[in-house]
């Protein structure tokens, strides 16, 4: 009988892609883009004017791996009062309450890698007057 040792667990190398992206690291412009509101302004003027694209501590999300992040994540980002859904070519304008929300559901549901995305909302809905996201 030939029985060699278990294979050591496989570990994540530098070069593994992961769903969510730091601007730092962004490569191209076919990104979903999560950024911080730092404006205090009314919704109306926010989704004009209260933006702009590429934001060095914004969080991205590429094209590649779109289904993967709109299955785990996209029912999360319907506002949860059900009165605004979720527009992917758009932007879409979440506040401090909203964040706050959507953590919860979030950890309670524990979807890939949710690590990350909840310690970058944290900031948006502590620091920050809660958060966009930028459609393709």
């Amino acid at each position: 009988e030939n029985s060699s040792p278990p294979s050591p667990p496989q570990r994540k190398t530098v070069e593994e892609k992961t769903m969510f992206t730091p601007c730092s690291e962004k490569r191209g412009s076919a990104y979903f883009e999560f950024q911080y509101c730092k404006k205090e302004w009314n919704v109306k003027k926010l989704l004009k004017r209260g933006y702009s694209f590429w934001e060095k501590d914004s969080l991205l999300v590429h094209v590649d791996y779109d289904r993967d992040f709109f299955e785990n994540y996209g029912d999360y980002l319907e506002t949860p009062d059900g009165t605004q859904k979720l527009d992917p070519y758009s932007v879409n304008y979440y506040t401090k309450e909203q964040t706050f929300v959507i953590i919860e559901q979030i950890k309670n549901d524990n979807p890939q890698e949710f690590d990350v995305l909840v310690t970058w909302l944290e900031k948006a809905a502590t620091e920050y007057n809660g958060f966009f996201f930028l459609g393709i």
